[in-house]
């Protein structure tokens, strides 16, 4: 079993603020100076507009002038994919997530400066890059906007649609802006190009490829199939061509999807809804696709991975497990991927709730019998570890996180990401051999 020195440092990486990871500013220094406690600002703890609230900023304003350059850097930290946007506001409007859509600058691509993954083969695989960013980061420039007036202005980093599950992640930096060449607000940007497709005019991105959209974290709204890599332009920017805007005050300022241009690759997708409301989605068209999920209540259906093609498994020894739990849930657990590397992997699962409300739970994964040596290191999102043994069967038991993660409504799917050792086996051994159990107390 796990030393309880050992659980206790695990536990503590979860509960840090409860925004552990995994990607935040590291140049210029953010509000919280996340470069140093190397926590980014996700939801349900932190829906942002920014890492701090104006009121509990902790780091000074830098004095900038107009037009002069930035280079803003931020680690990949084990995470592919996704889409960088920066935008401006005045730093009183700052707490407003609105300002800062009225005043979109630029939208790249998350995986861009020199960031990628240690396996060149396995493109959304970790790196050995510190998560402090002072080696291999993402970095790009931008100039600050001429139609900045002189006076205090925030710029807000915003990462969305990253690998498997995330949610929209925030990082803001304060500026009084002094002098400098004066000019018109411009219409925001996109520039394409990432690790996996250098010199294209697109990103590869998961769930969704707007802001938000995945609000929480695991994202529980996604555009897209949840975890599953797409590729293609953020949406409602079309080029790297920017046009002088008809105002430049930020109240009548357009968003960033004030002038829609769908994506070439994206597709019409219908976000299935639990409650039988309408449910509506922005098409490739402009067009609002509209469903109502059934009403008629089914009985609940195995739910068969679309990774491994097998339903969970039971354990063949259920109660002996190391919490000493025996009441099996109608839940199940799926995998929705596994990356491996060096003398690690990174496993994503998901929860897929059957009772009517789900509580005191504990997912136990039991590891393929000749996994040597396997055991978790941490766990991120919606669950912790509680313990760990190799008798009777090399196993894991994962409890809920927190009090959101413990309430989990019929139809609720939770995303789990999970890294562990790894000495001996491959993804799709993993994948293929790893069984499930979920529960109840």
């Amino acid at each position: 079993m796990i030393s309880s020195k050992f659980t206790l440092v695990g536990l503590l990486l979860i509960f840090i603020t409860g925004a552990l990871g995994h990607s935040y500013l590291t140049n210029p220094q953010s509000r919280s100076n996340q470069k140093q406690s190397e926590t980014g600002c996700r939801g349900p703890a932190c829906l942002g507009p920014c890492d701090k609230p104006l009121a509990q900023a902790t780091t000074p304003a830098v004095t900038i002038q107009r037009g002069a350059t930035i280079n803003p850097q931020w680690p990949r930290n084990n995470h592919a994919g996704g889409f960088i946007r920066f935008a401006w506001a005045k730093t009183s409007d700052s707490d407003n997530a609105a300002a800062f859509d009225a005043g979109v600058e630029e939208i790249v691509c998350h995986e861009i400066g020199g960031c990628k993954p240690d396996d060149p083969a396995n493109p959304n695989g970790g790196d050995s890059a510190p998560a402090d960013g002072s080696f291999q980061p993402c970095q790009t420039t931008i100039k600050v906007p001429l139609y900045l007036t002189d006076g205090t202005w925030t710029l807000q980093w915003a990462w969305f649609g990253g690998a498997f599950a995330l949610g929209d992640y925030y990082s803001c930096v304060d500026y009084v802006i002094s002098g400098g060449p004066s000019g018109p607000q411009l219409s925001a940007v996109y520039n394409g190009g990432d690790y996996t497709y250098p010199g294209q005019n697109k990103c590869k991105f998961f769930n969704t490829d707007r802001l938000h959209q995945c609000v929480n974290e695991p994202c529980s709204n996604p555009v897209y199939p949840l975890s599953q890599e797409e590729s293609g332009p953020a949406y409602g920017v079309s080029s790297s061509n920017s046009v002088p805007l008809t105002s430049t005050t930020a109240a009548q300022a357009p968003a960033t999807t004030a002038k829609a241009i769908p994506s070439t690759t994206a597709k019409q997708v219908v976000i299935p809804s639990t409650t039988g409301k309408q449910v509506v989605v922005p098409s490739t068209t402009g067009k609002a696709v509209v469903t109502t999920a059934s009403t008629t209540a089914s009985a609940p259906q195995p739910i068969v991975s679309v990774t491994t093609g097998m339903a969970a498994v039971p354990s063949s020894n259920p109660g002996s497990n190391c919490a000493g739990l025996t009441t099996l849930s109608s839940s199940l657990v799926t995998i929705a991927s596994v990356d491996s590397w060096s003398s690690e992997f990174h496993m994503i699962v998901l929860l897929h709730v059957q009772e009517t409300v789900l509580r005191d739970w504990m997912i136990e994964i039991v590891w393929p019998s000749n996994a040597v040596n396997t055991q978790v290191i941490t766990t991120y999102n919606g669950g912790s570890v509680q313990c760990q043994a190799t008798t009777p069967e090399n196993h894991v038991m994962i409890m809920p996180v927190a009090n959101w993660a413990n309430n989990l409504p019929q139809g609720y799917v939770l995303t789990v990401e999970i890294m562990a050792t790894n000495t001996n086996m491959n993804n799709d051994f993993i994948k293929a051999n790893t069984q499930f159990n979920v529960y109840k107390r």
